[in-house]
């Protein structure tokens, strides 16, 4: 085999590797939304209600998160934690450095749904604006209900690259999600 077809052969392979990730991806269209997200959800036998104060209250995330230490209020003095307008910083080391990044709660429906939008990221290898996450809260009966976790693009379609760096990152932060909400589950439902 010569060096130019040795070469078209890694060209391929590279090209139909990226090709699956893409679309294996756990970004991309979902059902009943109009937008590409990453959508991750988990049954939890609890209320709504309880699951939403839970998560509404930022001291809790060092309990239940994987990738973030804690999370300190910035204008708790004004805006109660949790509610439309509350912003927050969030630190993946105790100390403080390193990866950090803003949200500010830009929706809330009490026990339904929390939307966040995620900025000033720092010591991020990539990064992008107009992310958002949202918690979703769906009422199953028998006291049991599904979280679900999204994030996507909000009110802006991405770049190129930057699609295609979701797509790939999707990976890591759906691996995040997953176990984000499973230790919730167990906390919640274990009371602890």
């Amino acid at each position: 085999m010569t060096g130019k077809k040795i070469l078209l052969a890694i060209v391929a392979v590279s090209v139909l590797g990226l090709a699956a990730a893409i679309a294996l991806s756990p970004y991309g269209k979902k059902e009943g939304f109009a937008y590409p997200l990453m959508k991750t959800s988990v049954e939890i036998n609890a209320t709504p209600d309880s699951v939403f104060r839970f998560l509404g209250n930022s001291d809790n995330a060092r309990r239940w998160s994987v990738f973030v230490n804690h999370i300190k209020p910035l204008n708790a003095d004004s805006i109660k934690d949790g509610q439309p307008g509350a912003r927050r910083r969030c630190f993946c080391k105790g100390d403080e450095s390193g990866r950090r990044w803003d949200e500010t709660i830009t929706e809330m429906v009490p026990g339904k749904k929390r939307q966040l939008i995620c900025y000033a990221f720092v010591d991020f290898p990539v990064s992008a604006q107009g992310l958002a996450t949202e918690q979703l809260y769906q009422d199953l009966g028998n006291g049991k209900m599904r979280l679900t976790f999204t994030f996507f693009f909000k009110d802006r379609k991405p770049s190129l690259i930057e699609s295609f760096c979701m797509y790939l990152s999707a990976y890591r932060v759906n691996d995040i999600f997953v176990r984000n909400m499973n230790n919730v589950k167990r906390l919640v439902e274990t009371g602890t």
